[in-house]
């Protein structure tokens, strides 16, 4: 009913309205700005669950993915332990970032001409671009069952997304964590 929320759990007094709308996009275009040689590695819910075209229930439209609207220059989706202790890995490693385009459980973009990176034996998927779902719904559907299925596999493919005249990649997921890693990860202070 978009009724706004009377209270923040993540704002201090759990005070509601000091945040802003689409806080990642605001947020990263701030240091962008700010900033414009140092990366911006975006994560959590929003980041998710907006990693391609996605619906917008306050505007009521389709949105292209966050890494195109925010200027992010990585994400980061589900459960970042893995993936984020192997960026922390390779960056202390002295790789460039730019060249971090091969983590498991992360998203890039880049220019839609560009060849796809190769160091990895995924195999892709190109999903219907952005502005075919804005004309057509059905592409839109297919879009959100490749997503989903390809999220749930154990050797899912890496999915593609042209939005303008960039390419929104999607690197598949770490499996899970066994049961020794989830537990020295709700063990840390």
């Amino acid at each position: 009913n978009k009724r706004l929320r009377s209270n923040d759990a993540y704002t201090a007094g759990g005070e509601a309205h000091k945040r802003p709308d689409y806080a990642t996009t605001v947020y990263t275009k701030i240091l962008k700005k700010l900033y414009p040689e140092i990366p911006v590695v975006i994560g959590g819910i929003e980041a998710s669950l907006r990693r391609v075209t996605h619906y917008d229930y306050w505007s009521d439209k389709l949105m292209p993915g966050i890494l195109h609207s925010s200027g992010a220059d990585l994400l980061v989706y589900g459960m970042g332990e893995k993936p984020l202790i192997e960026l922390l890995k390779l960056i202390g490693k002295g790789v460039p970032f730019n060249s971090l385009n091969n983590i498991p459980q992360t998203a890039l973009v880049q220019d839609k001409d560009r060849a796809l990176p190769t160091d990895k034996s995924w195999q892709d998927i190109e999903i219907s671009s952005h502005e075919t779902c804005l004309k057509d719904k059905k592409s839109y559907a297919a879009n959100f069952k490749v997503i989903e299925e390809e999220s749930n596999k154990w050797n899912a493919r890496r999915i593609h997304q042209v939005v303008e005249d960039k390419r929104i990649l999607i690197n598949p997921p770490f499996p899970p964590m066994k049961e020794g890693e989830l537990d020295a990860s709700f063990d840390l202070p």
